[in-house]
């Protein structure tokens, strides 16, 4: 009953914070919701700040014509949750609705902190509130308005970064952060065993503050941080390299100051590319790592626990993509309760006739999320032989259609593989992994050959320079056609490096001499051996990555630290801005953006050479390790192969999934030893 009880009440809570502030309405307004129509738009455009949402929504129950509820961070306190204005676009009518950053803030704050705290453990004791850790925390997220002064000047009217006494907006900032930040130390203090259990609700709950480049979750590691710290509980080879690397990255370009729209990354990117942000994204990125390394050490892993997590996450996450999809109000709170950083799409059509990301940013990083549901559910219950009831299987019809929805090829195909090794293992009784990786590896020899026996090898191996060199400032005084015809010419000639070197001297970046070198160079190519170049060009062609990276290759531009250290966690403008191209795409595609397309370039970008080859040793130090429990190092395979070819790793939740997958191989690793002895 009292469990009953707490459930009930917490509800109430929930749907008092959210409906309450776009249902209140001044007792002076004397302007009724009236039919959103053409004759409308007038009216609703002239009586803003009056009429609340919830209003508008009733008065339109069953209005046929397109609606969307649209969110208006600029507008005042006094207009949040009502009316600011009505548009038409050609059939859409957009209702904007208000909801200054700052009250969303703390609206979105107090909800998800009392979900916490009333679904876990709770227990208030004064003793174990850390106000040093939150005062800290709070001056350094403040810190963040000075840092990235663009971004927020453009989503708050009240902006203001004056230093004083009546400065009421970093006052309220200030206090918001640590107010915040002791109900987050109430609930980690409670529940430090057992959080890393319910992580697949991050993808769920997403947590970006809307109208703030952040995240509630980086808000949580980053305590988890600073305690770890201050307890001393850190790696400090882990804390050393990145040291090393942060002095490199303060070295890297801020010639020209340039800004980022953060677009569906919002909550996890660098916004600019000035020094104070960038110091702010290192210490952020700094105390995250930290911060799950101390999580994993005081975690304790239950596959029951996490298994039922990851099938309940992703059945509310496609139910409500179907809800967001035909209700256009639902849509909205989506985007505010759940902290999206992009709103949910708004129809049940594909976009571009494939994909349906639904309530996700990201159809490729929500369809590895559904794969991989689907791949734990069967190595517990296949292999380690969990119990589950008969109706739990219900559980597993809408990921699958999730993921039919997400058209994520890659991630259906790696799933198929990895559940083949899986079945593969069950029947072999030593070394089960590696024989099972060595006919996986055969097989994808065989089907390489194949592969390039029907494109050609000429053509296999230089598709992904020529595609690169089609997007470069390569002959910009021809037409788009005749530079295609031209570049054409050159590479049927077998002469590429006239081309970059002769013909456009100075015109291409410098990832792309390099990799043009590296190819036509001997020094580079050994008998027998591939070329690296050919490598990378063939891999593009199989997952369908060739364009994607041939443009990532026309638009890298590192200088030599750059290339080996990179330029700093999550800044991507010096990748996107340094060097501009114009682009080989449909006019209507010009000013789409366009990320690397791969987790590992990601990576090259944030961390350089040096960080890439660091992760690629490390994933391979975790593959290498003896473990009666290799399943696990298959799941790490399935999401290496996904992140390959998708920008999953700019995504926190992704991120997080990512660093679950190491903690849940390395406990398995602790629980053996533990036995063992």
């Amino acid at each position: 009953m009292k469990l009953i009880n707490k459930y009930i009440l917490t509800s109430f809570l929930l749907i008092t914070i959210i409906v309450f502030p776009f249902w209140n309405e001044s007792s002076k307004n004397i302007y009724p919701a009236i039919e959103v129509n053409d004759s409308s738009i007038g009216y609703y455009q002239s009586t803003t700040c009056n009429i609340s949402l919830l209003n508008v929504a009733i008065n339109n129950y069953g209005n046929k014509l397109n609606l969307k509820f649209n969110n208006n961070n600029y507008a005042g306190i006094e207009c949040f949750g009502k009316v600011t204005g009505l548009d038409k676009v050609n059939d859409l009518y957009i209702i904007s609705i208000g909801t200054n950053s700052n009250l969303t803030f703390l609206l979105q704050s107090t909800f998800w902190i009392v979900f916490l705290l009333f679904v876990s453990k709770f227990k208030f004791q004064i003793k174990n509130i850390k106000f040093l850790y939150i005062f800290l925390l709070s001056v350094f997220f403040t810190f963040q308005q000075f840092s990235e002064e663009r971004f927020y000047s453009q989503v708050n009217r009240y902006f203001d970064l004056s230093l004083s006494s009546n400065n009421y907006y970093l006052i309220n900032n200030f206090l918001i952060f640590y107010l915040l930040f002791v109900f987050i130390s109430i609930f980690f203090e409670n529940n430090k065993s057992t959080i890393i259990n319910y992580f697949p609700y991050m993808f769920l709950f997403i947590g970006a503050f809307n109208g703030f480049n952040l995240n509630f979750f980086s808000l949580l590691f980053s305590y988890m941080g600073v305690k770890a710290l201050f307890e001393k509980k850190i790696n400090n080879k882990l804390n050393l390299i990145f040291l090393i690397f942060a002095l490199f990255w303060s070295q890297t370009r801020r010639d020209t100051i340039t800004y980022f729209d953060t677009d569906k990354l919002n909550g996890f990117i660098n916004s600019s590319n000035n020094n104070s942000s960038l110091f702010f994204w290192i210490v952020l990125f700094w105390l995250i790592t930290n911060g799950f390394v101390y999580l994993y050490k005081e975690s304790n892993l239950d596959l029951r626990v996490l298994n039922y997590s990851l099938l309940i996450s992703v059945n509310f996450i496609v139910i409500l993509g179907f809800l967001g999809a035909a209700f256009p109000l639902a849509n909205f709170f989506n985007f505010i309760i759940f902290g999206q950083n992009k709103r949910g799409i708004n129809s049940l059509a594909s976009v571009d006739g494939n994909t349906w990301r639904g309530f996700s940013a990201s159809a490729e990083s929500i369809g590895e999320f559904f794969a991989f549901t689907l791949l734990f559910f069967f190595i517990v219950v296949y292999l380690k032989k969990l119990e589950i009831s008969k109706y739990t299987a219900l559980l597993l019809i809408l990921p699958i259609y999730g993921l039919y929805e997400s058209n994520n090829f890659a991630a259906v195909l790696s799933l198929m593989l990895v559940s083949f090794a899986i079945v593969t293992m069950s029947y072999l009784n030593k070394n089960k992994l590696n024989k099972v990786l060595i006919l996986l590896g055969l097989i994808i020899l065989f089907g390489s050959y194949l592969i390039v026996n029907k494109l050609g090898f000429e053509y296999v191996s230089t598709q992904l320079l020529y595609e690169a060199s089609l997007h470069s400032n390569l002959f910009t005084y021809l037409s788009s056609e005749a530079k295609s015809v031209e570049i054409t010419r050159y590479f049927d000639a077998g002469q590429i490096q006239s081309l970059l070197n002769i013909e456009n001297q100075g015109q291409g970046s410098s990832l792309l001499i390099f990799l043009s070198t590296i190819y036509e160079q001997s020094l580079f190519n050994f008998p027998y051996i591939p070329n690296l170049v050919t490598v990378i060009s063939f891999v593009s062609i199989v997952i369908n990555r060739n364009e994607m990276w041939g443009i990532f290759t026309a638009k890298y531009n590192p200088n030599l630290i750059e290339s080996l250290f990179g330029n700093g966690p999550y800044q991507l403008n010096n990748y996107l801005y340094n060097l501009k191209i114009k682009l080989d795409v449909p006019e209507g595609k010009l000013n789409a953006l366009y990320l690397p397309h791969s987790s590992f370039l990601d990576i090259l970008v944030f961390f350089g050479l040096f960080g890439l080859l660091m992760f690629l040793f490390f994933n391979f130090y975790v593959l290498k390790q003896k473990s009666t429990n290799p399943e696990y190092k298959l799941l790490l395979i399935f999401i290496l192969l996904n992140f390959a070819k998708s920008d999953s790793l700019l995504y926190l939740n992704s991120f997080v999934l990512l660093a679950f997958i190491y903690a849940i191989n390395f406990k398995s690793l602790e629980y053996e030893n533990e036995k063992a002895n």
